[in-house]
């Protein structure tokens, strides 16, 4: 009996001395347990983040759709107004020949007799002057006016017709009138708008693009099981504890769908200022580059100098009166209208 009960104390020995848990290994078991469980808890925090963002993805979405509705209808807009200047511009194609034809008309008369001689100037200088007047209310063509007018006016001088004196005064104070308006360049400003276009896919946004905020170093491949742990466990502490400096405006992250939504809607703002310049649409034209202004300060970084440069042309663009007012014109046409008809009446 003794010897039985040494030898169970001997079994007993050896199984605690050879088979016992290593309480290092159930620290890691631990401590892996609770790695995982935070891991778990942090990726359903991003989870939450990125539901929002797709939520706000959607709206900006609704957003361009309703822009691009918008960027429709302004092309409809711009079509049908292409079409009324092609029918405008149809009828006056002729009007160089026509002014040639008729100055080889007066030449003609003015060879053969002197007494219709006034007729024909007055004619050709009312059909100037209401050429002038057309060109300036339809498409606001303020250097074709100013020629037709001034051409008009050389004629009537050259006639040196007393009863014409009267036309002649209120012509020249409405020349004086256009020649005070400031004719805007507008293939330069066109030029400009199309530039700040092309440099919108190179303008920073503000936020964190979320590429930029991945891991772009990987450590090389463990080979023994012992280094894989630690390896693991030294990811494991960088990823609990992670010190970055970040600029508050910077801190957001922007996917890419954002990104390019941001400026795809900038470029749709550039776009509408272009066709209300080519209209002219003056109140169109300060709107859509005050919304582009306003949009690249609230989503674009405007501390980088691409960007600052771009919000200083806006604001040098957006300073531009494309569409000044136009003094009144007419006055001339009629008293000379009212001049030619007293020739004419019989007595």
């Amino acid at each position: 009996m003794p010897a039985e009960i040494e030898s169970l104390s001997t079994d007993q020995k050896s199984h605690r001395n050879g088979r016992g848990v290593s309480p290092m290994l159930v620290a890691l078991v631990v401590l892996g347990f609770l790695l995982g469980v935070y891991a778990h808890w942090r990726f359903g925090q991003f989870d939450e983040k990125l539901d929002r963002v797709r939520t706000h993805v959607a709206e900006l979405r609704d957003v361009q759709e309703r822009l691009d509705a918008r960027v429709a209808a302004l092309a409809d807009d711009l079509e049908a107004s292409r079409s009324a200047w092609r029918t405008e511009l149809k009828g006056l194609r002729d009007v160089p020949n026509q002014v040639d034809e008729l100055g080889r008309s007066v030449e003609e008369l003015r060879t053969r007799t002197d007494a219709p001689q006034r007729a024909w100037v007055r004619a050709e200088a009312m059909y100037l002057l209401e050429l002038a007047e057309r060109r300036l209310k339809l498409e606001g063509d303020v250097t074709t006016a100013l020629a037709a007018m001034t051409s008009a006016d050389a004629r009537l001088a050259a006639s040196e017709d007393p009863a014409l004196r009267e036309v002649r005064e209120k012509l020249a104070a409405e020349i004086a009138a256009l020649r005070a308006v400031q004719v805007v360049d507008l293939r330069e400003v066109l030029a400009r708008i199309g530039r700040l276009e092309d440099s919108v896919a190179m303008l920073p946004v503000r936020g964190m693009p979320v590429s930029q905020g991945r891991r772009e170093k990987s450590e090389p491949e463990a080979t023994g099981a012992f280094e894989r742990a630690l390896r693991r466990v030294r990811q494991a502490v960088r990823d609990l504890f992670s010190l970055r400096r970040v600029e508050p405006a910077m801190a957001r992250l922007v996917t890419p769908e954002e990104e390019s939504l941001r400026r795809q809607h900038l470029e749709l703002l550039l776009f509408a200022a272009r066709v209300a310049a080519m209209r002219p649409d003056g109140a169109g034209y300060a709107q859509s580059l005050g919304s582009a202004g306003s949009w690249m300060q609230q989503y674009f970084d405007s501390t980088r100098p691409e960007v600052a440069d771009a919000l200083t042309e806006i604001a040098a663009l957006a300073a531009i009166d494309i569409d000044p007012a136009l003094p009144p014109v007419g006055a001339a046409a009629r008293v000379l209208q009212d001049v030619i008809r007293g020739s004419t009446t019989p007595p």
